[in-house]
């Protein structure tokens, strides 16, 4: 009993680890875009970072890469690359990160949810359609909340939409995380920095180095490799189904570090909003799986009296399956 508590503890601590990280990087691209860098700069210490550390991972898995088909290495790069950060950071101008922390994941999970009933014919089911409703509900009152829908606000919806369908590609070519995130940075360093050296404006020069120092460190190794173990870590202690519930929890971190950290403001409308999208996430996500164990739990007794009353040779068929 002591290593299973152990244990679970471990996992809710690394499970923590990857939320407050995740979390932490939305609250971070606002503070650059709002203080001494821009986007492009922001995106540009992220995947240069991220590049550097991860390129051995590529090399080290050559056979498995040459496997993926191109299209599909261009479409990672592209919706969970840097298009997909420089699109949040730009979007950081206008929104709040409380709402990149609700919109982001939100739109990401009802896109999904349709996407892979479209595409892959998932059957989506009574618990995730009380999900999907919720979740629009807390997204609807968020934007609310904020007052002016701005295009940052959309930005971020179409951020989730992208998210979504890098989502699909992985799952389609069944990629390792770590070789997915070892793809998406090298792919966006050799795309992106030319162009940035080149041609886009930069901010970078004259800023202050230790917020070079700080933004590189976040989003370069924090983000793309510290968040990456702790998930996986996470997932190895907790299970798949608590795993894949981490992202629900996003929009409640966004908002308590947003105020921590930025100092926005955290009114009774964005709390409800923030947990609205959270109880809808959580649904999404990992609904049937959390019910269908809750159905097990609460029959257990039941099923063992039956067991118990089973011969020999029945009970052990049972067990085995």
């Amino acid at each position: 009993m002591a290593i299973n508590s152990r244990k679970i503890l471990s996992g809710l601590g690394w499970a923590i680890i990857a939320i407050t990280i995740w979390s932490g990087s939305l609250v971070f691209l606002r503070l650059g875009v709002m203080t001494s860098l821009n986007a492009y700069d922001l995106t540009m210490l992220r995947f240069g970072v991220a590049a550097l550390i991860l390129s051995p991972v590529i090399f080290h898995r050559t056979i498995k890469t040459a496997r993926i088909r191109p299209v599909s290495l261009i479409s990672m790069v592209a919706t969970f690359g840097a298009p997909y950060v420089l699109l949040i950071a730009m979007a950081m101008k206008t929104a709040p990160a409380t709402a990149a922390g609700a919109l982001n994941p939100g739109v990401m999970a009802i896109a999904s949810l349709l996407l892979g009933w479209i595409i892959f014919n998932d059957r989506i089911g009574p618990v995730r359609v009380v999900g999907l409703i919720i979740t629009t509900i807390g997204i609807i009152l968020f934007t609310r909340a904020d007052g002016t829908v701005t295009i940052g606000h959309l930005i971020l919806g179409g951020t989730g939409i992208m998210w979504a369908i890098y989502a699909l590609i992985i799952r389609r070519a069944a990629i390792p995380a770590l070789h997915a995130t070892a793809i998406i940075a090298v792919g966006s360093a050799l795309v992106y920095l030319p162009v940035y050296l080149m041609i886009l404006p930069k901010q970078i020069v004259s800023a202050p180095i230790m917020d070079v120092l700080i933004q590189a460190g976040f989003q370069g190794i924090l983000v793309s490799i510290v968040a990456l173990y702790a998930f996986n870590r996470s997932t190895e202690l907790l299970g798949p189904t608590a795993g894949a519930s981490l992202p629900a929890l996003i929009p409640v971190a966004t908002l308590s570090l947003s105020v921590l950290i930025l100092n926005e403001t955290a009114g009774a409308d964005r709390v409800a909003s923030a947990i609205l999208v959270t109880m809808g996430l959580a649904l999404i996500l990992v609904g049937p799986p959390a019910m269908r164990r809750l159905s097990k739990f609460d029959l257990y007794g039941l099923n063992r009296k039956k067991r118990d009353t089973a011969n020999p040779i029945e009970q052990s068929s049972g067990d085995m399956k």
